[in-house]
């Protein structure tokens, strides 16, 4: 939890940068919708910027493609995100966000079984079609997975397990805004390419290392959350 803490705070620390980069359009462009379309000034405009601020929680589903020596149980994860969207016109926008995932999982081998704990920071860009009225939201697009470390512990040593999520993935989901500031939205994200893993390492008494096994894994994950939105 604590991990997972400094780096919500160091992707807070990212956007305000963002933001600060982006202040003058923001200036320019920005002001408030309401849920049943647009004030005058925003259709006078066409263009302007709406940010965000969510939380929720993940499902991250994980299987390997290369062994079957190896069982992979997915646990819950939790989310943080930082929003920015342009948006351009009634119906259509462009969104990116900044998000730090949190969350582990049970890998067993054999008769060993770890926990393996589990980070990440994912930037989406994302089309996004604005429905009725702005009530609906359903957006797709590429997802880059910017940072992934997963490691465990064995014997009172820390382990790498690799890299959960690829660097390549695409995303699509379904947002359902419920007031003027508040929208929840569910999302599924699928991956690219499959990654490169190790589980089951051993420090010798000599100080050298064996190695684990090897093997290769792909992954899914499934989330859902509550963002307020500025």
């Amino acid at each position: 939890m604590r991990n997972m803490i400094r780096g919500f705070w160091s992707v807070l620390a990212i956007a305000v940068m963002i933001l600060g980069a982006s202040s003058d359009a923001v200036a320019q462009c920005s002001c408030d919708t309401n849920l049943d379309g647009y004030t005058v000034e925003t259709q006078k405009r066409k263009v302007y910027m709406e940010l965000g601020v969510g939380i929720g929680g993940v499902y991250t589903g994980l299987s390997s493609v290369s062994s079957n020596n190896i069982l992979i149980k997915p646990r819950y994860g939790l989310q943080g995100h930082l929003d920015i969207a342009v948006c351009i016109g009634k119906n259509f926008a462009i969104e990116t966000e900044v998000a730090y995932e949190g969350g582990s999982m049970d890998v067993v081998m054999g008769n060993m079984e770890r926990r393996v704990k589990t980070k990440g920071v994912d930037i989406p860009v994302l089309l996004s079609l604005r429905i009725l009225n702005n009530r609906i939201r359903i957006n797709a697009g590429p997802l880059f997975t910017v940072m992934s470390n997963a490691e465990y512990t064995m014997d009172g040593n820390t382990y790498l397990f690799g890299q959960v999520s690829p660097t390549w993935n695409l995303a699509g989901g379904i947002g359902i805004r419920i007031s003027k500031h508040w929208l929840i939205e569910a999302r599924y994200v699928h991956s690219l390419e499959e990654t490169v893993n190790q589980f089951g390492g051993k420090e010798a008494q000599n100080g050298s290392a064996t190695p684990g096994l090897e093997f290769h894994m792909r992954n899914y994950r499934i989330s859902a959350g509550v963002t307020l939105i500025f």
